[in-house]
């Protein structure tokens, strides 16, 4: 049961990130710099307003769901309504901050149908609901009719001119579907939407466990989007569109660390119970994995990542070539830091990756204001990369419990792990 549902998430992560990025790179093709800059700009800007919506219930429900089916009801009407209340905050901040910004009249259109996206984020409850019983291939199935509609629609929209507006639209329209689907999905399955109950009682019970995820999640956003944010604010919107393409490049190939993640982490969670001290050995193994397959995808990006964006996303795209090439490296720190989640959800440490997120986020936005200016969008990518350097490497010694993990992962730079894994020669650890 448990095989056949990752088997399903793991569909649907690469029927997203090849099938995104093929329409990404169509859009990014036909919108050019300017109008491609304009739409990153306002998905990095609608982005951090996303912690009200998401709350950090995601994981609480889903355990909430498995320990309490009794209360099912109840616990999916009050994370429903504190989400909808969230969305509702959150809009609110947005158009209201659109009479503090300068930004012209297109941009802030774009942000009007982006941010009214975020009323349809509630009913991922129902997703929730599927993951508690194990059975995502629901969700699957809405999404991605929801993405293959909304693909359609932007080949569409390329295919006749269309402004930058509308594929705005497009992304609203996605969201629109996939919480119908799930409903109608949620429906035929025997369950009524309308018997779901509010109780303030389990929503006080929720925020207190959610608020340090969703505290983090917040902070990751900053640290991940508040480049392009500050690029556009610094330089100007045509600049965010060539950033955001050697974003979403060096971001392409980090969904390979993270199933590999998902596909080891059954196998690690058992190891422990049994072995600890080959526990310890095969997560160094897996940093191994990690840092070289970083090192290896940042070799193939120095010496051929001029050529792929040409190729990819055209010759107006080619100043993103150093942007790239230092952003590239991050997947070695993010792949590590990935693999390590196991390590810190076993021990339940997570309180750690808050308080580094939290550093990274302030250093992040120091670094940007400092490098920006002199480098442009190869200063961001700089700023990006000694953050998560900073952030995987360094700050993880101040604290003792997880000073070890950050030894282990430094330590997995020696290649004889890597090799001793592929050959499984490991009689000796």
């Amino acid at each position: 049961m448990y095989l056949k549902n990752t088997s399903w998430l793991l569909l649907d992560r690469l029927v997203r990130i090849i099938g995104g990025l093929f329409i990404g790179i169509w859009i990014a093709r036909y919108l050019g710099p300017k109008n491609f800059g304009i739409l990153n700009y306002a998905l990095a800007y609608v982005a951090f307003f996303n912690v009200f919506v998401g709350l950090g219930l995601n994981q609480i429900v889903v355990r909430e769901l498995v320990k309490y089916p009794k209360l099912t009801n109840y616990t999916l009407g009050t994370a429903f309504g504190l989400k909808f209340f969230g969305a509702f905050l959150a809009m609110i901040g947005i158009y209201a901050s659109l009479f503090l910004i300068q930004a012209d009249n297109v941009t802030k259109l774009v942000i009007f149908f982006l941010t009214l996206r975020m009323i349809f984020q509630s009913v991922d409850v129902v997703d929730y609901f599927f993951q508690a019983k194990v059975i995502s291939k629901y969700t699957v199935i809405a999404r991605s009719l929801a993405f293959l509609s909304s693909s359609l629609l932007n080949i569409y929209f390329i295919l006749n001119e269309y402004s930058v507006v509308y594929f705005a639209l497009s992304l609203f329209i996605d969201l629109l579907l996939s919480a119908l689907f799930l409903l109608i999905i949620y429906h035929k399955n025997g369950h009524v939407f309308k018997q779901w109950r509010f109780s303030k009682k389990i929503a006080i019970n929720l925020m207190k466990f959610a608020w340090p995820l969703a505290l983090s999640v917040f902070l990751i956003s900053i640290h991940t989007k508040i480049d392009q944010v500050m690029i556009g604010n610094m330089l100007d919107i045509e600049q965010v569109g060539i950033y955001s393409v050697a974003v979403k490049l060096s971001d392409a190939w980090l969904f390979f660390p993270a199933i590999l993640v998902s596909t080891f982490m059954p196998y690690f969670v058992d190891l422990r119970e049994v072995d600890k001290k080959l526990y310890q050995y095969r997560l160094i193994q897996l940093y191994s994995l990690m840092f070289w397959m970083g090192v290896f995808v940042g070799l193939v990006i120095m010496l051929f990542g001029e050529s792929i964006i040409s190729l990819l996303f055209g010759e107006v795209y080619t100043n993103a070539y150093m942007a790239l090439v230092f952003n590239i490296w991050n997947g070695i720190f993010i792949s590590q830091a990935i693999a390590r989640g196991i390590w810190m959800i076993s021990e339940n440490l997570q309180i750690y990756r808050l308080y580094s997120n939290i550093i990274v986020a302030v250093l992040n936005i120091s670094i940007n204001i400092l490098l920006i200016p002199i480098y442009g969008i190869a200063g961001a990518a700089i700023a990006t990369l000694i953050t998560q350097f900073i952030g995987t490497w360094v700050i993880s010694l101040f604290w003792k419990p997880i000073r070890q993990s950050t030894y282990d992962m430094i330590k997995s730079i020696n290649p004889i792990y890597l090799i001793k894994f592929i050959f499984k020669n490991e009689q000796k650890y």
